[in-house]
């Protein structure tokens, strides 16, 4: 047998020590008792209650419906596409008679080598059309100059849109909510906003400033992407002298749009964008919600605040922890002459805090997110002027916003939990106000009591009273 250090023996791990098992089951058994004494004061107190829930629900309410509004508002990747493109196969945009090169999602594009001709002139459909081939549909949309026509109250300045809703591809893009499209010069389409400004009905001629022209409105139709005034105008109406050399195209292909097409119109000077994306590109909706590099500004704005209406929700709900502690000192005090000490007492009114916040906090979310899915179209026509995507909340922002509730319910009870500490054992039996001692102790007839009460609780009933 060789002489040297042995390895220890490996055994089961070693079990908690009794002493923190023991302070461990004290202080949950602790917490137990003071979160269920807090429930039932709620239910007791109700119109103290029904303030505190007021106003922590109150600002969850606002940022919730704010948070979840922001979310649907904000148009994923996928979504911004689909609106684009309508019921079409992709978009072009006939940018440079040079290559160029772009993102998957025909975003951004930049010339692929130093010498860039830029397209000075605007393209036809029959150029468009050759570059795709046979069996392919194209249709131009072009953002035309403001129209200033002539209203009861004035003049009236509407955004123009140059695109033939005859054609199925242009007409994937608007909602029509009465009327038929455009099918002439002097017949135009108006936005809901639009009509109501100028008053007007289908049928009714509608003059520009100058008295120039005079269009017959035919059609009303919403573009989602602008809820304000807007007109829409057939191709015929505005020549092609007049066209801007970065309209779009919307085309359908007998196949589908892939890579290799792509790169062929790119070398043309092209950019693309194209509905079937690769899947590693699609962009879902995650738990922290759909933040660009775009959005920093607005997400320090909503910290901004969030951290407002906690010092607001701490400043308010304070005084209203601190009545109750008033009212309830003859309980506060006989629970430090059944054996509870200074912290018992503090967990007994900052458990108020802990259930108000929670109740203040789910009331005010689901509040919160219901007011903004029902006054969803009325955030969007007065507010966005877009439509937004799908229905949908932003639940890392509600996460936190519930957590910010319950932080600022326990803030607001930490003062009075302080003070219930202090409080005089003797003075709080007999009901009396007393100011808090200065000292961290408390007086030897406060410390006789708790320690009755607490070699009560340690022995245990000793006997049944007799029946």
């Amino acid at each position: 047998m060789t002489r040297g250090s042995a390895d220890p023996p490996v055994g089961p791990p070693t079990p908690l020590e009794p002493g923190r098992r023991r302070r461990f089951a004290e202080l949950t058994g602790s917490w137990r008792a003071a979160l269920r004494i807090a429930r039932r004061e709620s239910r007791r107190a109700r119109r103290r209650t029904a303030l505190v829930l007021a106003m922590i629900a109150l600002p969850v309410l606002v940022l919730a419906f704010l948070a979840a509004s922001y979310d649907m508002a904000e148009l994923t990747p996928q979504e911004q596409l689909d609106r684009r493109l309508g019921v079409a196969d992709a978009e072009l945009r006939w940018f440079a008679d040079t290559p160029v090169v772009q993102d998957e999602w025909g975003d951004t594009w930049y010339p692929r080598d130093d010498g860039q001709s830029a397209m000075s002139r605007p393209t036809t459909a029959d150029e468009v059309t050759a570059l795709l081939g046979p069996g392919s549909r194209v249709t131009e949309i072009r953002a035309g100059s403001p129209v200033t026509v002539r209203g009861p109250r004035g003049d009236e300045t509407l955004q123009a849109w140059i695109l033939d809703l005859t054609d199925p591809l242009a007409r994937g893009l608007v909602r029509f909510r009465s009327g038929r499209a455009p099918q002439q010069p002097g017949e135009v389409a108006l936005s809901p906003t639009a009509l109501r400004r100028l008053d007007g009905r289908l049928g009714e001629a509608v003059p520009t400033a100058d008295r120039t022209r005079t269009y017959t409105v035919v059609g009303v139709v919403e573009f989602p992407d602008d809820l304000g005034p807007v007109i829409a105008l057939h191709p015929a109406a505005v020549g092609r002298a007049d066209a801007q050399p970065d309209s779009r195209w919307l085309i359908d292909v007998p196949g589908t749009v892939d890579a290799a097409m792509v790169a062929r119109l790119n070398e043309r000077g092209v950019v693309v964008a194209r509905r079937h994306v690769p899947d590693s590109m699609t962009s879902s909706r995650s738990f922290i919600g759909y933040v660009g590099p775009a959005n920093t500004s607005d997400l320090s704005t909503m910290v901004l605040i969030a951290g407002l209406g906690l010092l607001e929700v701490v400043l308010l709900v304070g005084p209203a922890f601190a009545v109750g502690v008033r009212r309830r000192r003859r309980d506060l005090a006989l629970v430090a002459v059944a054996g509870g000490d200074a912290a018992h007492l503090r967990r007994v009114v900052l458990a108020d805090g802990v259930v108000l916040g929670v109740l203040g906090a789910v009331a005010g979310l689901l509040l919160g997110v219901g007011a903004a899915f029902a006054g969803r179209p009325v955030m969007e026509q007065y507010v966005f002027g877009t439509r937004f995507g799908a229905y949908r909340c932003w639940p890392l922002a509600l996460v936190v916003l519930g957590g910010v509730a319950v932080l600022a319910g326990v803030l607001a009870a930490l003062a009075p939990a302080w003070t219930a500490a202090r409080q005089d054992v003797m003075a709080g039996l007999a009901g009396r106000r007393t100011p808090p001692r200065p000292g961290p102790g408390r007086s030897s007839a406060d410390w006789r009591w708790s320690s009755a009460g607490r070699r009560s609780r340690r022995s245990g009933p000793v006997g049944r009273p007799p029946r």
